[in-house]
């Protein structure tokens, strides 16, 4: 096709009831052309591939073929996918939208940015949870079937987009070489996936002979076991597309003497001398190994500028590479900081030494300016990068906007798919007029805008040549090849690549009889290993790259990064490798073929990890811990649980009527303010407490005198139905009352809702004046028909003298200091005895005020009695201890004398102690990074979390400030009928009072102090006793002997005497000393392992 393709707007439609789908795009079958529905429909018969030149359309067929095997990837009725691979990051954009564009299938893209390489096979069932048409580059997929998270059954269809890259050992070839050919005859009733492949050109080598274009087309064929189809010749495309016009044009070699080259190198050679010797002494190990290879390669690189680009352009490298923000994007990596002083200071001094060679002027004198879009390909990323100033520096080009583009595979530049993405959305809007790019911008890209491509260095192969002159999309552009003048064999070689094109269809179209050959053998025993349980496969080719990722996931730092490395006998054939010391496996030696040494011992070397646990079943670097050790669900950070409620104080009198037995607890109150005499309160409860309350006591720090508590148990009292009516009083009464009665009462006035204690009466009346705080003067009686709307009907009638009630609140709050007032003080205000309803009588004022810590008392009790039960919910280890267990479930937002954060902190440490043994013991070939994950999996918030809300513990919290207001008097408004006020919780034989808001931190802290509490009484026995109760699978393993292989003495590299002086400690194994001092970037086979493989034992065993 000319041009990218466009959406036709569709029909929203009538409003459904559950709209699933939008709405899907016009057919692109209406705008196919004749060639394009006869290449689709031989797709639908079978497997093919398009032979079709640059803008035919190739897409659109891949399009209509995914429209066509809708039916074979939609969600909901099929678990089969849809995979459309690009060999490039910037193509997955572009093929993805023109997938949307055109369908109604729910498109995900994937590429290396995204982190692909470190999913798992959970993450990836996700993905396919509603991925209909998967589009990613090729390894991915590769590495998908490698470690069996797809099969290839599961993908229905399978587009291969620029297929000529299928050959050799590339991922195209590997996926049909590993996977599909070796289950293209089997018994599998699953059928393969239908292939269809597309690509401007089948050949991809420098050879022209014809033949040999036979060979190749018949070997990409019988790869991918495809037919091709392509058209009879270029002219029956010319009337849907425009080609664009091959130009020669021919420059002329520098006119540089030969005398100046000689002087310009040997400058350079001095100077890369220079430098090189400079490092000696200033830099060491790997560090200087480094800068003597970068320096080295930049002086390469210089070199070729000079010779092919010239001295202004090799002095405009050399001050590219001078700028620090550079240095990352040349080599791709970070590299280290003196390393890269070093780098800078050479390049510096490169650019002022060539600079002193150019003559004075201005480059682009007389250049003749247009205003065309186009493309400049050179074969080399260095070109790429110091054209773009060269073409900015053209006085006539000013206005223009320059930008390079190359690939990060070659190390010396580093551009994200961003990057790519930004220029290219720029060149297409006219933002961006040249794009200087490599070979990335050869395949497939779409850009239409562009009339005039210039070959810099002549093509490599058939493929870039085509790829590269079809770029140039608009009518009447122009593909220009740069050659020199006089050379004979480039312009064979230009008209040999113009006339590639038809020698292809012409042998395309005569192997289109011959049927595909199945490829025998690709797959030997002894090149692969394959995990029986998963069918996941690493092979020769892939074995090394799964070694060093598996070395890139040791533990590393800014001054070491582990990596293997080979010892390469050619004589004798044999091979070892050596992985890092914090690997499990540290070498490993084969014998066998020359050339594939290297693969061999990585693919023994990845059977061997597997075999310890170190590769997983999925063949991939063990990061994270076994399932049965990770929490099952991520609590989460707030939600609510039930606060639990003593059985104890739950009272439903239908229960026990027949007994009516309640046991008696006096409670002391000692400490109270001098004008209150001592009162004792008799607690009535249906049940035994139980030999923890038969005489206990505690504080109330937050009175004003610090009093305490003591409660004993005295004896039983029956009390029928009639007999426990009365005593709890629950009515309130209105009428005529003696004065002895009103005396010393609690009354209720509705009018404004208060209650009162009546002390007595005054000699006022109705019709007594009342003073005003403005100085005026009312009589009572208009005081309450103004103020409040009543008329006081017994004028004569004394009033009475009454206070507020005592205000109840928390007694257990440490840091209540607001002076109490005394009881029995002077009345505050004057009630009308015909305005008040008697609550209860008599009951004094001292009464009153001691009843007045009632809820406190009992709260504290109340959270008592949950702390008994919580101790025999957890085993009956520790009775006979008094283990703080209150103190473990109360936390510091409580505000009480005590909190759990003391326990706490010895909790988090004993725990962090048993569970680093634990796992120390039972994996000892992992290094510690998987260890301290598996520790922190273990015992992180969220798993603590886990096991407290499995064991039912969360309720037994104690979370929050105690509010009088909100407590609830036991016995009392409990009905499992009706109100439910207090509900029974039938999991774990419970009562909830209410629900509380807790975070998941709070209730990992708890757990935490309840180890504390157990280990600070009982032991650490009984601790580990409890984390078993509460579901942690660990094992408390009291010696821990560590299994020494070595009889060098750590005498010989260290000064243990010195060291242990220093630290005033004697070690019993002085081989953990030395173990603790030897970093992992010490890879000499040497002594001991590094302290990041063993550091546990020496912090276990010391």
């Amino acid at each position: 096709m000319g041009g990218p393709l466009t959406a036709a707007g569709g029909d929203a439609g009538a409003a459904a009831v559950e709209p699933l789908r939008p709405q899907p795009p016009p057919d692109p079958k209406t705008m196919a052309r004749w060639y394009q529905l006869e290449a689709l429909e031989r797709a639908v018969r079978g497997n093919t591939v398009a032979f079709l030149e640059t803008g035919s359309g190739k897409t659109l067929i891949a399009v209509m073929l995914l429209r066509a095997y809708a039916h074979r990837v939609r969600r909901p009725d099929s678990r089969r996918f849809a995979v459309f691979l690009v060999p490039t990051v910037v193509l997955v954009g572009q093929q993805a939208r023109v997938v949307e564009q055109h369908t109604d299938l729910v498109v995900k893209q994937f590429y290396g940015e995204m982190g692909v390489d470190f999913w798992d096979a959970a993450t990836w069932r996700g993905v396919l949870e509603d991925g209909e048409v998967l589009v990613m580059t090729p390894q991915i997929l590769l590495d998908n079937l490698r470690h069996s998270f797809f099969r290839l059954q599961d993908i229905a269809l399978l587009i291969f987009d620029e297929c000529h890259h299928a050959r050799g050992n590339t991922p195209y070839a590997c996926i049909f070489k590993e996977f599909y050919h070796p289950q293209l005859n089997s018994s599998a009733s699953d059928p393969l996936p239908r292939i269809f492949g597309m690509s401007a050109s089948l050949i991809y080598s420098k050879d022209l002979n014809r033949d040999k274009y036979s060979k190749q087309i018949s070997e990409i064929e019988n790869l991918m076991n495809s037919k091709v189809y392509t058209v009879d010749s270029e002219s029956a495309l010319s009337e849907y597309i425009p080609f664009a016009s091959t130009k020669i044009v021919h420059f002329d070699d520098s006119n540089i003497s030969s005398e100046l080259h000689a002087n310009i190198l040997s400058c350079l050679n001095r100077l890369t001398k220079k430098h090189i010797e400079a490092l000696d002494g200033k830099l060491h190990g790997s560090s200087l190994e480094n800068a003597k290879q970068r320096i080295s390669k930049l002086r390469r690189t210089f070199e070729y500028c000079i010779y092919d680009l010239g001295v202004w352009l090799a002095a405009k490298a050399a001050e590219v590479q001078s700028y620090k923000e550079n240095i990352l994007s040349f080599w791709g990596e970070t590299l280290d900081k003196n390393v890269e002083g070093f780098i800078r200071n050479y390049s510096e001094e490169v650019h002022r030494e060539l600079s002193c060679f150019l003559k004075n002027g201005h480059i682009g004198e007389n250049f003749p300016a247009d205003s065309q879009d186009w493309i400049l390909t050179p074969k080399r990323v260095i070109t790429s990068i110091v054209l773009e100033p060269l073409l900015s520096s053209i006085h006539q080009m000013s206005g223009w906007n320059v930008k390079h583009m190359a690939g990060n595979r070659s190390g010396l530049l580093s551009q994200r798919r961003k990057n790519h993405t930004e220029i290219v959305e720029s060149f297409r809007k006219g933002k961006v007029h040249i794009i200087i790019a490599t070979q990335i911008l050869e395949e497939g890209l779409d850009v239409p805008s562009c009339n005039l491509v210039i070959r810099f260095d002549q093509s490599a192969t058939v493929c870039s040549f085509i790829q590269s002159r079809g770029r140039a999309r608009m009518e009447n552009s122009d593909y220009l090849l740069l050659v020199g003048r006089g050379d004979v064999e480039a312009h064979t070689k230009a008209k040999k690549f113009l006339a590639s094109g038809q020698i292809m269809r012409e042998e395309s179209l005569r192997l289109g009889s011959i049927s595909c050959q199945q490829l025998e053998n690709t797959l030997c025993e002894d090149t692969y290993y394959r995990v029986d349980s998963t069918r996941a496969i690493v092979t020769l080719n892939s074995s090394v790259p799964l070694i060093h990722f598996f070395c890139s996931k040791l533990p590393s730092d800014e001054y070491f990064k582990p990596l293997p490395r080979f010892d390469i006998d050619k004589a004798s054939g044999t091979c070892t490798l050596h992985l890092p010391k914090s690997s499990p496996v540290q070498t490993v030696n084969v014998e066998g073929e020359v050339s594939i040494l290297k693969e061999t011992v990585c693919l023994k070397a990845c059977q061997e990890l597997h075999a310890i646990g170190a590769l997983t079943d999925s063949l991939l670097p063990e990061l994270d811990v076994p399932c049965d050790e990770e929490p099952d669900i991520v609590v989460e950070n707030q939600f609510e649980q039930p606060a639990y409620f003593p059985e104890e104080f739950v009272d439903n009198w239908h229960s026990f009527s027949r007994l009516g037995i309640y046991y008696c607890y006096k409670i002391s109150l000692e400490g109270c303010p001098k004008t209150a005499s001592p009162t004792d309160i008799l607690l009535a409860l249906k049940c035994d407490l139980g030999s923890d309350f038969t005489s206990s006591s505690f504080k109330l720090p937050g009175g004003q005198d610090n009093a305490s508590v003591t409660m004993k148990y005295v004896g039983i009292i029956h009390l029928n139905q009639e007999q426990y009516e009365v005593v709890i009083l629950t009515n309130t009464k209105d009428g005529p009352f003696c004065r002895c009665i009103l005396k010393n009462s609690i009354v209720w006035t509705p009018h404004n809702n208060m209650f009162y204690v009546v002390s007595g009466f005054l000699d006022l009346h109705a019709n007594s004046l009342l003073p005003q705080h403005d100085g005026t003067v009312v009589i009572y009686k208009d005081y309450f028909k103004t103020r409040h709307g009543l008329t006081l009907t017994f004028e004569n009638q004394p009033l009475l003298a009454a206070s507020k009630l005592v205000k109840v609140r928390n007694f257990l709050h440490k840091c209540y200091s607001k002076k109490e007032k005394e009881p029995g003080g002077r009345y505050s205000v004057e009630l009308p005895p015909e305005l008040c309803r008697i609550i209860m009588s008599p009951v004094s004022a001292n009464n009153l005020h001691i009843f007045s810590y009632v809820p406190s008392i009992m709260f504290r009790i109340q959270c008592m009695l949950l702390s008994v039960k919580l101790k025999v919910q957890l085993g009956p280890t520790v009775q006979q201890f008094d283990v703080p267990i209150l103190e473990a479930l109360t936390t510091k937002k409580c505000q009480e004398e005590f909190s759990q954060e003391s326990l706490e902190t010895l909790g988090d440490s004993f725990l962090k102690y048993v569970t680093t043994r634990h796992l120390f013991s039972e994996y000892r070939l992992q290094h510690e990074g998987i260890l301290t994950k598996m520790k922190k999996n273990l015992i992180s918030n969220a798993a603590l979390c886990q096991l407290a809300c499995s064991s039912n513990l969360v309720g037994y919290i104690h979370a929050e400030e105690f509010n009088p207001k909100n407590w609830i008097i036991p016995c009392l408004d409990y009905d499992d009928r009706a109100n439910h006020k207090i509900s029974f919780l039938a999991p774990n034989g419970m009562y909830s009072q209410r629900k509380m808001s807790i975070k998941s931190k709070r209730i990992a802290d708890s757990v935490e102090a309840l180890i504390g509490a157990y280990l600070s009484t009982a032991g650490e026995k009984a601790a580990f006793l409890l984390m078993k109760s509460l579901g942690m699978n660990i094992e408390f393993h009291t010696e821990i002997p560590v299994e020494r292989k070595i009889s060098t003495k750590a005498e010989e590299f260290i000064n243990v005497r010195s060291l242990e002086g220093m630290l005033s400690y004697k070690f019993n194994d002085s081989l953990l000393l030395l173990e603790a001092l030897t970093h992992g970037s010490y890879q000499t086979s040497g002594p001991t392992p590094c302290y990041q493989v063993d550091i546990k034992a020496s912090i276990i065993s010391i």
